[in-house]
C-alpha cells in the first residue's frame, strides 16, 4: 500500500510542482505525520527534494552551496551588478535581497552617493560596512537560514513592513516558461514579496543561466517587476515572455 502512495505523491508533485503536506495529506487521505514519512523515504531515494513546510521534485541543481553559487557565473554577475547600479543612482532608498548577485551590486554600490539600504541578507550588509561611503544600511531581524547568512521568519517580514522604499532589487533562482519568477525556499519568497509590496518597483536581476531553470515557489511574474537585467539575451520563447510582460529587459555588457 505505501508503495502505491508513494506513486501518487510522486504524480502529484509531479503536476503541482511546489506541494504542500497540507494538500499531499487531503489529496492521498491520510494524515500528515504518514505524509512527512513517505517524504523522509522519498528524499531518501533522491527522488524529492523537501523544503519548508512541503517538497518538490529533487534536482541535482537544488540548493547549491553558497561558495559554489558564488563561483559559478561570477563574470556575469559582476557585469549585471554594474548595470543595476546606473538605475539605483538616481534613488534613495531600496530593498536589497540575498543571492551572489545582491552580493556583487553590493560591493559595485562604492560608487554611488549615500543611500538608505535595507536587507536581509547579512552578508551583502557586511561587504557594504567595508566600503568607504556614507551608505546607511539597516538589517532586518529574523532567523539566519543557510550559509550565506540569509534573515527569514515572520520578524523580517514584520521589519520590512515598517519600512518604504523606492525600489526592491530581487533575485531568484529560476523562470518558467510562464513567466513565472521562481524561487526554492517558500521563507526566503516570503521576504522578496514583502520587499516588493514595500516598493514602489522591483528590479529583478537574473543571471541567463536561470531561464530555463524551474524552482519551488513563485515569487512573482514578470508583470510585477520594472526591469529584468541579464547577461546574455534568452532565446526568443523567452524574449517573447518579457514582450507580453511590457517588461524592459537590459542585457549587461561585460
Amino acid at each position: 500500500m505505501s508503495q502505491v502512495r508513494h506513486n501518487k505523491l510522486l504524480e502529484i508533485v509531479r503536476e503541482q510542482g511546489y506541494t504542500s503536506i497540507e494538500l499531499l495529506a487531503h489529496e492521498l487521505g491520510c494524515s500528515q505525520p504518514t505524509i512527512r514519512r513517505d517524504i523522509k523515504k522519498l528524499c531518501s531515494d533522491n527522488l524529492l527534494q523537501r523544503f519548508h513546510g512541503g517538497v518538490t521534485q529533487a534536482e541535482p541543481e537544488v540548493r547549491l552551496g553558497h561558495s559554489f553559487k558564488s563561483s559559478v557565473m561570477a563574470q556575469a554577475k559582476v557585469a549585471i551588478a554594474h548595470a543595476a547600479v546606473e538605475h539605483i543612482r538616481l534613488i534613495d532608498s531600496l530593498f536589497l535581497d540575498t543571492g551572489t548577485t545582491c552580493e556583487q551590486l553590493a560591493c559595485a554600490m562604492e560608487v554611488l552617493s549615500q543611500k538608505q539600504i535595507i536587507t536581509h541578507n547579512l552578508s551583502a550588509a557586511l561587504l557594504l560596512s567595508q566600503l568607504e561611503t556614507d551608505h546607511s544600511v539597516v538589517v532586518t531581524g529574523g532567523v539566519i537560514r543557510g550559509a550565506d547568512g540569509s534573515l527569514t521568519g515572520a520578524k523580517t517580514c514584520q521589519d520590512i513592513q515598517s519600512y518604504s522604499a523606492d525600489c526592491a532589487v530581487i533575485c531568484a533562482s529560476g523562470l518558467d516558461a510562464n513567466g513565472y519568477v521562481l524561487d526554492f525556499d517558500s521563507e526566503k519568497v516570503a521576504v522578496k514579496k514583502a520587499m516588493m509590496k514595500a516598493s514602489d518597483r522591483a528590479i529583478l536581476l537574473l543571471d541567463s543561466s536561470k531561464f530555463c531553470k524551474r524552482g519551488a515557489v513563485k515569487v512573482g511574474h514578470l508583470k510585477d517587476f520594472s526591469l529584468c537585467i541579464t547577461d546574455s539575451s534568452p532565446n526568443d520563447p523567452y524574449q517573447a515572455l518579457f514582450e507580453e510582460a511590457g517588461l524592459r529587459l537590459e542585457v549587461a555588457e561585460g
